[in-house]
């Protein structure tokens, strides 16, 4: 290496030199607060190249933002708090947030105890030529070396006030609907009941009367006569039994639950106890452990009853129905069954099942209403539940329910 490689490597170390101490003067002047820039990354960023991205969110924010001093001049907003108050941006830098506002001695409170913490609030702010115009206030004190005292954010209350108002609106046109439909339901309710009540008594007279001419003028009928009689009477039977279930179904709509306690076991055991005889009898089997339900028994007893008096009904052969009641987890929900081994149904009339006066088999099968099972529908409706019914041909039924939560 000659003497000039060698002078002009001694001057790069010495300008490097220069550079370092240059770079080691200006960090401490950084970390001293002396120079309006900070260190990224061993990086030196000038502030105001740094707080480019912050000065462009806030100019783009949807709110009002805006800093004041102490005595609520505003320092700064962005272009949207004057969008708010509708006045230029370069006129309402200057102002005094008080003469922005309907009520300045509210704001004023409201700066005075920011000054001591955050706080959220709610103002009335003049809107050049138009109608004031409501507004959330959030206001915080910034730190003393900032310029401003107070950084406010604003929010036009305007929509949100147009949106709860029809939300309002929606709430009470829904309510009275509600009110309008319940009102016609216990209408409806109401006239079911006497209707179905007032057709009791003559049913009766029709019924006692055609026994009474079958009793002291069966020499005087011929069998025509006698065959007339007897349709007229089964005839008036089933319409006294069509009424008792319209009343059933009435009552179980209108009738206020008396939630309890139950033991759904316990109540089985005495609505089968209770069956009538001469649908052959039933042999209960119970398949779930213990369960104590919050019901109002009543109404689930009756469905109960139509339920295991259907098993009854609808039985294979001459003994006694072999019914088994019974509890399963269908993912996190309780069901409840009640499963026979009787004649079944074809699952392609399942809708049916459920709706009034809907019948799959002849009264000159089955003798029967079509009210039972809307009964069933009903009273677990009423209890927040649900029922649906599985069944094959010559196979047996199996109808499921669910019970939510009712309140007494």
């Amino acid at each position: 290496m000659n003497t000039r490689e060698v002078s002009d490597l001694e001057g790069e170390i010495r300008e490097l030199r220069a550079r370092l101490q240059e770079s080691e003067q200006a960090i401490e002047a950084i970390r001293e607060g002396q120079v309006d820039a900070f260190l990224l990354d061993d990086v030196v960023v000038a502030r105001a190249e740094a707080l480019k991205p912050y000065q462009a969110f806030v100019e783009q924010m949807q709110e009002g933002a805006v800093a004041l001093s102490k005595d609520g001049t505003i320092l700064y907003c962005n272009r949207r708090f004057a969008e708010i108050v509708a006045r230029p941006l370069e006129k309402t830098i200057g102002m005094l947030l008080s003469e922005l506002s309907i009520c300045p001695e509210a704001t004023a409170s409201l700066l005075e105890q920011a000054m001591d913490g955050p706080i959220r609030g709610e103002a009335v702010l003049d809107r050049l030529g138009q109608s004031g115009v409501q507004v959330g206030l959030s206001l915080q004190r910034l730190s003393a070396d900032g310029g401003a005292d107070l950084c406010m954010v604003v929010t036009d209350m305007t929509e949100i006030i147009a949106v709860e108002f029809l939300a309002s609106e929606l709430r009470e046109s829904v309510a009275e609907h509600n009110r309008a439909l319940v009102a016609k339901n216990n209408e409806l309710e109401s006239f079911t009941y006497s209707v179905s009540h007032d057709m009791r008594t003559p049913l009766r007279a029709m019924v006692s009367n055609a026994a009474i001419l079958l009793e002291e003028q069966a020499e005087h009928l011929t069998v025509s006569g006698r065959n007339r009689l007897d349709r007229l009477s089964a005839a008036a039977l089933k319409m006294a039994q069509l009424v008792d279930d319209l009343l059933q179904y009435a009552r179980i709509g209108g009738r206020h639950l008396h939630v309890a306690p139950t033991d759904l076991g316990d109540l089985a055991k005495t609505v089968v106890a209770e069956l009538p005889e001469e649908n052959g009898g039933c042999v209960l089997t119970l398949n779930m452990p213990k369960t104590v339900v919050d019901c109002d028994p009543y109404i689930i007893g009756m469905a109960l009853h139509c339920l295991f008096d259907n098993a009854c009904k609808y039985r294979k052969g001459d003994g006694p129905a072999k019914v088994e009641f019974g509890m399963e987890m269908q993912g996190q929900e309780r069901v409840f069954f009640v499963r026979d081994e009787g004649i079944g149904f074809n699952m392609a009339y399942v809708k049916k099942l459920f709706i009034p006066f809907e019948r799959l088999h002849r009264d000159s099968e089955y003798m029967g209403t079509g009210i039972g099972l809307a009964n069933v529908k009903r009273a677990f409706e009423r209890h927040d539940g649900r029922v649906w019914a599985e069944g094959e041909v010559d196979k047996g039924s199996t109808f499921y329910f669910t019970l939510g939560a009712v309140a007494a």
